[in-house]
């Protein structure tokens, strides 16, 4: 059986350059779909685009770091500051949410808030992920998935990117891998706990994290390659314009979405797809 890959842009929403980038990459190249920051500056273009654009699967990026909130910050004090900004921290954020009580509280407020502006936008709900993957923490997961079923989400994202086939590919920055695998190996357990018994689909693994600002084509083809059979997450950080961040958004991204040499491998070895269709395809 071939790869069912999911190939996914996260921020859509955050700027014109990353709305651009992903519509121009659903397109002219292999992308399948988009996770939308509703506290986004450009998510009213994101959502005019993708009601113009209906074969793209949009699903929600859930932002709880670097990022602003969807309630203003009298409403929710111990999670943002004067200026609705999260901690730019993951580690930050998660320890806020771990010790504090109040915070905790404020989050169910935030995150549900986040879920119903994107049922406002009247665009169907693919999937949800995480803006630096604080969905899939012990404070935040039972409230995603909690929403989630009651919103109509078809799957979520488990950060599963596998380590040793990176490493056989490009093992440069191994420290840093290494560290950012140990979060994942964390989050791992912590959604095979949540989702037990829940229906939403998800994927065997999910490539992006180990390569972020570095997903290049003949990256890509190697991890591909090496797997070869099962289902499976991509997602990049495209742009049109360079964003000076060294993690992305990135053109380079996009250029690898547009790469006709990755068009052709993927033609040829795997089925692209959504959540929405990996669940019908498991249901059937």
């Amino acid at each position: 059986m071939p790869i069912q890959l999911i190939v996914n842009a996260d921020d859509f929403g955050y700027s014109h350059s990353v709305n651009a980038a992903v519509i121009k990459a659903h397109q002219e190249g292999i992308l399948t779909s988009a996770s939308l920051m509703v506290t986004g500056d450009a998510v009213r273009e994101a959502v005019a685009m993708a009601k113009d654009n209906p074969s793209l699967a949009v699903g929600l990026h859930l932002a709880l770091s670097h990022a602003r909130s969807a309630l203003p910050p009298e409403v929710i004090p111990n999670l943002v500051d004067l200026h609705s900004m999260f901690p730019a921290s993951p580690i930050i954020a998660s320890l806020k949410y771990f010790i504090s009580g109040k915070a905790r509280r404020q989050l169910t407020w935030e995150i549900q808030t986040q879920f119903e502006t994107f049922a406002q936008y009247g665009i169907p709900l693919s999937h949800v992920d995480g803006h630096q993957h604080l969905h899939a923490t012990s404070n935040v997961l039972p409230i995603v998935v909690e929403l989630a079923e009651h919103y109509g989400v078809q799957g979520i994202r488990v950060p599963r990117d596998p380590l040793l086939t990176n490493l056989r590919v490009d093992a440069s920055s191994l420290i840093q891998k290494l560290a950012v695998s140990m979060g994942h190996a964390y989050q791992v357990r912590l959604c095979n706990h949540f989702l037990k018994t829940s229906s939403l689909a998800r994927t065997d693994l999910c490539i992006g994290s180990l390569m972020t600002g570095r997903m290049s084509d003949t990256y890509l083809i190697g991890m591909l390659e090496r797997i070869q059979t099962g289902k499976i997450e991509v997602y990049f950080h495209p742009c049109i314009e360079d964003s000076g961040e060294p993690l992305g958004p990135n053109p380079g991204d996009l250029q690898t979405l547009l790469s006709p040499t990755l068009k052709e491998y993927v033609s040829k070895n795997c089925s692209l797809l959504t959540y929405a269709q990996l669940r019908n395809s498991e249901a059937a």
